[in-house]
């Protein structure tokens, strides 16, 4: 970072251009000078020249790119693109893709489409980890299975891609589950369990969002893993540790806002359509929330130290009110 901040003395945010005109196509395969595309489609761009990132702004919604690298956050959203962002003699020149899934999408005149939205739906528990126990004898891990299959069949024919950490009941080890959102480049990460307590009164639906981390938990091996795989799948100069730390904050500090927002949504979502008590959303550090790279939540979908809670979740016809209502949510918020 020093040598960056060295090379870059010069250091400023320079405003790229904010004016509108009217659209000209671009060419296929063409790349384009960032300035001059913002200005045809009214987006803010500003470039900070210490850091080499770049902040746009269109329509009420944000986006981050990096120069030397292919991936932008568009609203909290991972967006890859077909080539690396470059500078050549003072100037941002941006591939041809960028229009069509970064600024138009800003502009609001993208046409919606869950095609490649990826979302990891994890059952939490399963083989050798039953989870929480009922007093009826209702293992947390057949309910979270069950709820989680049906996640996956509601999120597909709304059109979303979705893969699952499990899909029968073998044990998966959490550091296995944060690899997989890894690996598939997830969108969105929502993990399903079911809660117990000492008191058997207690009942309701929570959802759990990231909470600000402490500096020693960004460098958690399992953290620092999955960044190195995630760059793997980015086109970038291998090996730059300035640029890896840049991208690494970036989607950081998407990653605990919208992590937030998600499970606002899913929290509503998910106790208005099965109907019950919701307990809100609360942070924690669980180990899913704070070594995924991606927006992330984990599910509470009820009690079953609590005897009504646990009647109710062992009902097919409960169980698939708290799908739709998990489904509905991630639906919502993919939309926003």
């Amino acid at each position: 970072m020093v040598k960056k901040l060295l090379f870059y003395f010069f250091a400023g945010i320079v405003i790229l251009g904010a004016a509108g005109c009217e659209t000209v196509p671009i060419a296929p395969g063409a790349s384009r000078d960032l300035k001059v595309l913002c200005e045809q489609n009214n987006v803010q761009s500003y470039l900070d020249n210490v850091s080499q990132v770049v902040n746009l702004r269109g329509a009420g919604r944000e986006a981050r790119a990096m120069v030397g690298s292919n991936v932008v956050v568009v609203d909290g959203e991972k967006v890859f693109l077909a080539d690396v962002l470059r500078r050549e003699r003072g100037t941002v020149i941006v591939p041809a893709d960028f229009l069509s899934k970064v600024i138009l999408r800003l502009t609001g005149s993208e046409t919606v489409s869950r095609a490649g939205y990826q979302i990891v739906v994890d059952a939490g528990h399963g083989g050798k980890d039953p989870g929480a126990l009922g007093r009826r004898g209702t293992e947390e891990k057949g309910i979270t299975l069950d709820i989680a299959q049906r996640v996956k069949r509601g999120l597909i024919t709304k059109g979303f891609k979705v893969t699952m950490t499990r899909d029968r009941d073998v044990f998966i080890s959490l550091e296995e589950r944060t690899e997989i959102a890894t690996r598939v480049n997830a969108d969105l990460f929502v993990s399903i369990h079911a809660n117990s307590s000492p008191s058997r009164s207690v009942d309701g639906i929570e959802v759990y969002a990231l909470r600000e981390l402490e500096g020693a938990e960004k460098h958690d091996a399992q953290r620092l893993k999955n960044q190195r795989l995630l760059y793997g799948n980015l086109k970038m100069k291998s090996g730059d540790a300035s640029l890896e730390t840049i991208i690494a904050d970036m989607l950081y500090n998407y990653k605990v806002s919208d992590s937030q927002l998600l499970a606002a949504y899913v929290n509503k979502g998910t106790s208005l359509g099965a109907r019950v008590n919701s307990r809100g959303v609360k942070l924690a550090g669980f180990h899913v929330l704070r070594n995924t790279l991606i927006p992330a939540v984990l599910v509470e979908v009820g009690f079953l130290t609590n005897s009504q809670e646990e009647l109710m979740l062992r009902q097919p016809d409960y169980r698939q009110r708290i799908a739709d209502g998990i489904v509905a949510s991630l639906v919502s918020f993919s939309a926003r």
